[in-house]
């Protein structure tokens, strides 16, 4: 397995007592070294303590430190699903096209990065050569952009929706569209439009905008549509946090159980209209639903009811989750 020590740029001074003080760049290679010879050598954690002058103790924490950073990546050719049984089980109950389902894990970090790397195969088990790809406001989706493999698909990424306003967090359909355009080499569109415009005035004239009529219409004949899930309590979803009380009791009241790209549902899968939903700018919950694949990435106890509808409704046909969220989806 080839190694870059270079990849290996960050401040663990105070960790390299062994090395005697050395600089950054001889710590990459310390750690490139011992990767290389527990990975490509199998020498054991103490053969290369030994060698190295190193505690066993280190070398452990060392090759811990190259799986966290990527210099070390493993790839288990195994074609076979964690979660097979739950997969399969998840399809049939909600006459699903494809499920997949990552290992619950108590640690965040970790519980991350398994749903991410499952997401990331889901993603790119769905983007054929050049096709269209929709994209809604989503940070589950962000967090599984990241972590998609860089390679040729020539795909087109387009935003279904504008853009939440704040700090840049990667999860605005235009940040999206940027990353994998990036990481396929694809081509990204944006869209020049807020999510939620000031009235629904201003929304009609950002409809009235040539781009954004443009960048819509592309989005409207995607072959694929991949989106996260946001739920109704206060801290759920990009759009429900930028909402004051009053907003959010009035959806309540209404219904809602959840907002697919800022159109928010109720039980039944329906769109629930009104002043609120006046003001999104995006393509509405009709117009997803005649897009072919519709992926979401949810999971989690707080996006129950809204999952439940979306798959009940058959809002979307594919899903990406967590074991715990699958069990509780086929109880």
């Amino acid at each position: 397995m080839g190694v870059e020590s270079g990849r290996v740029k960050y401040s663990i001074e105070n960790e390299i007592g062994d090395r005697g003080g050395a600089p950054w760049e001889d710590c990459g290679m310390l750690l490139g070294r011992v990767a290389r010879m527990y990975y490509e050598h199998g020498l054991t954690h103490q053969e290369i303590a030994n060698a190295l002058g190193l505690s066993r103790i280190r070398v452990t924490r060392l090759l811990a430190e190259a799986r966290e950073t990527g210099l070390v990546e493993i790839v288990v050719h195994v074609q076979d699903s964690l979660f097979a049984d739950e997969e399969r089980d998840l399809a049939a109950r909600y006459d699903l096209r494809q499920a997949w389902v990552a290992p619950s894990v108590a640690d965040t970090a970790k519980a991350d990065r398994a749903f991410a790397a499952v997401g990331a195969e889901a993603l790119v088990s769905v983007i054929e050569k050049d096709a269209v790809v929709a994209l809604g406001i989503s940070t589950a989706v962000a967090l599984v952009a990241a972590q998609v493999p860089e390679q040729a698909l020539g795909a087109k990424f387009v935003p279904i929706a504008g853009s939440g306003g704040g700090l840049v967090n990667g999860a605005n359909p235009h940040e999206l569209a940027s990353t994998l355009g990036r990481r396929t080499s694809g081509q990204a569109f944006h869209l020049p439009a807020p999510l939620l415009a000031a009235s629904a005035d201003a929304a009609k004239s950002a409809y009235a905008d040539p781009g954004v009529q443009e960048v819509l219409r592309l989005a409207c004949g995607a072959g694929v549509l991949v989106a996260g899930l946001g739920g109704t309590d206060a801290n759920q979803g990009l759009l429900l946090k930028s909402l004051d009380a009053d907003a959010r009791a009035a959806l309540t009241a209404q219904g809602a159980v959840g907002d697919l790209a800022g159109r928010f549902f109720d039980a039944q899968g329906e769109a629930v209209l009104g002043a609120l939903d006046e003001r999104i700018v995006g393509l509405t919950l009709e117009q997803m639903r005649t897009i072919p694949r519709r992926l979401v990435m949810a999971h989690g106890v707080t996006k129950l009811p809204a999952l439940r509808a979306a798959l009940g409704s058959g809002l979307i046909n594919m899903l990406v989750t967590d074991s715990e969220t699958a069990a509780a989806l086929l109880r």
